[in-house]
């Protein structure tokens, strides 16, 4: 019977190891759980209206991306109104927070046109070499498959729901005022059909360490033609 053992624990390893998904499987299934890869290549601009609370505060988020690489985003505040404000046409862009302005142009616009991708899982298979499977890990007592993901700013890893397929959180390197860089995690939850099939997250979960909030959608409407004048850079 002893001859059995290393047979048997040689054959569940390598079934194991088979059954290991790979970054490129894990990230073709999220998009088919989203609509599928024909529909979402079909979005040609999109609007985002997010609401929350921050500190005992309301803060909204109006963001529009455009193809190819157009983004608009603005933050109100209550009691504040607009403290911060970023456009970007697909070359250069702008930043303006709390009466100051930065012109964003050259390698520094790299991060506003990765944030310009609608959906940003679909350029990843554009180039698997990048992406590198991270083992199973549970959120919120659910296996995720976890992936890393390089990109133009850093990495991100991501965590993508067993049972689901879905994204349910992300941990990116990021700028915060006052912090300088430090970890975001992003929840992702309450997907929702926008139109045709194709389903986005509207309940947002945002942790910067020393300030974590939370930020649902109103409103996600796809292909509503948006004039191009939205993302002009003055």
């Amino acid at each position: 019977m002893k001859k059995l053992i290393l047979p048997v624990l040689l054959l569940v390893g390598l079934s194991t190891y088979a059954q290991q998904p790979t970054p490129k499987e894990i990230v073709e299934n999220y998009l088919n759980k989203i609509g599928g890869q024909q529909a979402l290549k079909g979005i040609k601009d999109i609007t985002m209206e997010f609401s929350g609370e921050v500190q005992g505060q309301s803060i909204s988020n109006t963001t529009m991306k455009k193809l190819p690489n157009k983004f608009y985003s603005v933050v109100n505040i209550d009691g504040m109104g607009e403290v911060n404000k970023t456009v970007f046409d697909g070359q250069k862009g702008s930043v303006s927070a709390m009466g100051q302005e930065q012109k964003i142009e050259g390698e520094m616009a790299n991060s506003l046109k990765a944030q310009s991708s609608i959906v940003g899982e679909l350029e990843y298979l554009t180039d698997v070499e990048k992406m590198s499977f991270s083992g199973v890990e549970k959120i919120n007592g659910a296996d995720c498959n976890v992936i890393i993901v390089k990109n133009a700013t850093g990495e991100s890893k991501e965590f993508y729901e067993v049972a689901s397929g879905l994204k349910v959180r992300q941990l990116v390197e990021g700028e915060v005022p006052g912090m300088g860089k430090t970890t975001i995690t992003i929840d992702y939850s309450d997907y929702k059909d926008v139109g045709g099939g194709i389903k986005f997250p509207h309940l947002l979960k945002q942790d910067m360490g020393m300030i974590a909030f939370e930020l649902k959608a109103s409103s996600i409407k796809i292909n509503q033609n948006l004039d191009d004048k939205i993302f002009e850079v003055k």
